[in-house]
């Protein structure tokens, strides 16, 4: 019974480990990334799970998006509360999402589409500092780094053909993607470290210098 107890013990440690396997985003500096975005390329045909009703939100709140980053299906309904008690007027040029809405406190819009994969990149016509983007992905599911710039990979590496990575202050470009295969990720004790080359940080963002030092790499 005892052999029993310390078998099934080791087994189910075994398949936590593996659940818990991660992938940490860090920039040349090794300091970790925040809101990095990390998608996966499953080896074979992808089935994708149902749509979830709910709409996302991308609220403004202090002059800001928040969340700063959000990630989205294809498909995806997009609210956008505006929880400030002055007026904003988001809007986008992106291609993978084109609008504009003026938006009031406590006069919330419909929530909008998000029908085409891509970096839809967020602005605002009166506050000029705001910045924000929608990471809307099709057949590679994608998940954003913690404030630690860390993932839990939801697939095992055998499932795995790839990763790519994304981050709005990349050197690669704010439309541009960082492909690694998964043969190449090297693997510590199940968890990886990938480094990034992205540009300062500056104190608010504009949104006209974004598409600046944009290079041929692979699109969303």
């Amino acid at each position: 019974m005892t052999r029993l107890i310390i078998s099934a013990f080791l087994l189910f440690s075994c398949v936590f480990a593996s659940a818990k396997t991660t992938i940490k985003v860090v920039d040349q500096l090794n300091q970790p990334l925040a809101d990095a975005v990390v998608s996966f390329v499953l080896k074979g045909e992808q089935t994708r799970g149902a749509m979830s009703s709910t709409p996302y939100v991308m609220d403004q709140v202090n002059k800001a998006f928040l969340p700063h980053v959000l990630v989205v299906p294809k498909g995806a309904k997009v609210s956008f509360p505006n929880s400030d008690d002055i007026r904003h007027h988001v809007y986008s040029f992106s291609e993978a999402k084109t609008f504009e809405l003026k938006l009031y406190h406590g006069q919330p819009k419909a929530p909008l589409d998000f029908s085409e994969p891509g970096i839809v990149v967020l602005g605002c016509n009166i506050h000029d500092s705001m910045v924000g983007y929608i990471y809307v992905y099709d057949d590679k599911p994608a998940i954003r780094t913690s404030a630690l710039g860390l993932v839990t990979m939801p697939y095992a590496k055998e499932q795995l053909e790839a990763i790519t990575i994304w981050h709005a202050r990349a050197k690669i470009g704010v439309e541009r993607l960082r492909t690694i295969k998964i043969d190449d990720l090297k693997f510590v004790d199940g968890n990886s470290e990938i480094a990034l080359e992205v540009n300062p940080p500056e104190k608010r963002d504009s949104f006209e210098n974004l598409f600046s030092d944009s290079v041929n790499e692979d699109k969303l």
